[in-house]
């Protein structure tokens, strides 16, 4: 079973990563507009962070479920 501690625990490292997914997804978008990056190289990268976002955000409602708190 789950400790409330490790289920803390996994939930600020799942809202860390979220935070960290979305300044991927900025700083992606700058190097498309900056021209460092073309439009097929910018959208496998960002098919890449959306799934994995998509996966966080998935875990993160399971862990509020779980733990009877909401987001």
């Amino acid at each position: 079973m789950f400790t409330s501690e490790g289920i803390e625990e996994e939930k600020k490292r799942l809202e860390r990563r979220k935070e960290e997914l979305e300044k991927e997804y900025e700083a992606l978008e700058n190097k498309l507009k900056r021209g460092e990056i073309d439009k097929e190289e910018f959208e496998k990268e960002k098919y890449r962070i959306e799934r994995e976002f998509v996966e966080v955000m998935d875990r993160l409602v399971q862990i509020n479920y779980i733990s009877g708190s909401s987001p």
